[in-house]
């Protein structure tokens, strides 16, 4: 009976101390969520007013990005480098003008050089279409314009500005030249011809108004509208009627580098030595424009080589050397 209450009595210890640790161990855990939810709760820090307080007198400014000030200070450069470009080219060129209208002499290579590059500063690549044959002024003007392709408009005015400055060493050196009064302005204006301010023995020459002195059949050759032509022809048109030039339609063909059309009206039965009136066939003109294939073309189609011009030049004698098939009999 003894040892039952003693057995108890160890039950009920063991009992007590567990609850104790239990409560301890609830309250432990109510405490520290307690604590936490405290925690949570408090009010984060505004961020108007971490923006809005003033920088630590410490605390270097952070860097701002510079690139567009760069930029902008190069464009600045530019600008000014450009603007004084235009103002000596405008010199430069209104000085040749001025030059061509009282008579000064300059070699043709070097008129050619300014013509070309007068183009390209002021117009660009030439897209003009290339003058007839016979306008040889006209065609050299066109060829000093179009081989130099498109080149920049600052290497254009600048090359300029040296050969002007090689033609004539002092050009710039007088006050006179360097006020831009009205008075050089109009000099300069009046000795510009239809293809800008050049030396007055370079004139353009081509004719103004020349597309209304030609024929339907005139235009379609010059264009090498083949089919058109066909069909003009289908309707009776004249295979060799003439402009007021008197050139022909194969005269256009070949004197615009249109091989097709020129076979068209050959087997049409155009006249191969119809002369325009200058005394040229289109064998002439396909020698004068470098078209070998053509010119081929017409001898193989018995073109008389031995037609002179009003020069007393025959196609024969005008002709590269080394067009063999120029040579034979005909």
């Amino acid at each position: 009976m003894a040892g039952d209450w003693q057995e108890l009595g160890q039950t009920a210890a063991i009992g007590l101390i567990f609850a104790f640790l239990v409560a301890k161990l609830i309250s432990t855990v109510i405490a520290f969520k307690e604590h936490n939810l405290r925690i949570t709760r408090s009010p984060p820090a505004s961020p108007t007013a971490a923006s809005s307080s003033p920088p630590r007198p410490d605390t270097p400014a952070p860097p701002q990005p510079s690139r567009g000030d760069d930029v902008s200070s190069d464009s600045d450069w530019e600008g000014v480098e450009s603007t004084e470009l235009d103002e000596e080219f405008s010199a430069a060129s209104a000085f040749v003008a001025a030059s061509a209208a009282s008579g000064t002499s300059v070699p043709e290579e070097a008129q050619l050089r300014l013509y070309g590059l007068y183009k390209i500063a002021t117009e660009g690549p030439c897209t003009a279409p290339q003058p007839s044959a016979l306008k040889l002024k006209a065609r050299a003007k066109w060829n000093a314009w179009h081989k130099l392709g498109a080149m920049p408009t600052e290497e254009a005015m600048q090359e300029y500005i040296t050969i002007v400055h090689e033609l004539f060493p002092n050009w710039d050196a007088g006050s006179s030249m360097k006020r831009k009064d009205e008075d050089s302005m109009a000099s300069a204006s009046g000795s510009k011809g239809p293809m800008g301010p050049v030396f007055s023995s370079l004139m353009y020459e081509e004719d103004e108004g020349n597309e209304s002195e030609l024929g339907d059949i005139h235009v379609l050759a010059r264009e090498g509208a083949t089919d058109d032509i066909l069909k003009h022809l289908a309707a009776g048109e004249d295979v060799n009627v003439r402009d007021t030039e008197g050139r022909t339609p194969l005269h256009w063909a070949v004197d615009r580098g249109h091989l097709s059309a020129v076979e068209v009206l050959a087997k049409a039965n155009a006249d191969l030595n119809a002369k325009d009136n200058e005394g040229q066939t289109a064998l002439h003109y396909a020698v004068v424009c470098e078209r070998e294939d053509i010119a081929e073309l017409l001898v193989k189609h018995h073109a008389d080589l031995q037609i002179k011009d009003e020069d007393g030049n025959t196609a024969r004698e005008l002709c590269p050397s080394s067009w063999s098939f120029m040579n034979q009999a005909n």
